[in-house]
């Protein structure tokens, strides 16, 4: 209420009940923030996990290990900056889904699959390069070791220019959901050969284990 052109002075309640007010708030933003964080994970037992006792292929290094908000487990390999080698894949992600339609997702085909493949949007991004697309150059089965399973090769058009292809393998298992995603230099496709390179060199369970 106004009276006489001064604001009346706030009560004591009323006082409480913002200061109260702003306290909860501060610490929904604290209770969010903390679920935004990542916690680490121990890297060298992800490694072993995957590799055994052998040091990753094609010149990849454990880059780090962690717990997403989502719960998700995260695991990447990459190469030394500078490498020469333009065949080999910038790195390797290990992503274990808690869920395996989480897992499976990351394979499914795509609306522009549906639409009888990528042409006519390919056309129209290179008159001016004014968006971000992908698309799924190949898919299939990929075999190494005692396993076969789903692979796919997507290559993602920049805004302004130039494009680079990843690599995703459905490693999971019936207890682990567990996805590769390996990516190119730009301009680079996806090198087969070394993908599969990649893949020998892991040590995982058989998929009916």
């Amino acid at each position: 209420m106004i009276t006489g052109g001064e604001p009346t002075p706030a009560g004591p309640w009323r006082v409480l009940g913002l200061t109260l007010a702003v306290l909860a708030f501060v610490g929904a933003l604290f209770t969010i923030g903390s679920g935004l964080l990542a916690s680490p994970l121990d890297g060298a037992e992800r490694q072993r996990e995957l590799f055994g006792e052998r040091p990753p292929p094609l010149g990849l290094v454990l880059d780090s290990a962690v717990r997403l908000p989502t719960g998700d487990a995260l695991v990447r390999f990459t190469r030394p900056a500078g490498s020469p080698d333009g065949t080999a894949p910038l790195d390797a992600v290990f992503l274990e889904y808690k869920s395996r339609t989480s897992a499976e997702a990351q394979l499914a085909p795509t609306p522009l699959e549906g639409m009888g493949g990528p042409e006519g949007m390919l056309k129209e991004w290179e008159k001016e390069k004014a968006t971000d697309w992908s698309f799924t150059r190949k898919r299939g089965d990929v075999s190494f070791g005692s396993w076969t399973t789903k692979y796919l090769l997507e290559r993602s058009y920049v805004k302004g220019g130039g494009w680079s292809e990843e690599a995703r393998v459905d490693l999971s298992t019936p207890g682990r959901a567990l996805v590769l995603f390996s990516h190119w230099p730009p301009e680079k496709p996806v090198d087969e050969a070394r993908l599969r390179e990649l893949l020998a060199a892991l040590e995982l369970p058989a998929p009916a284990d």
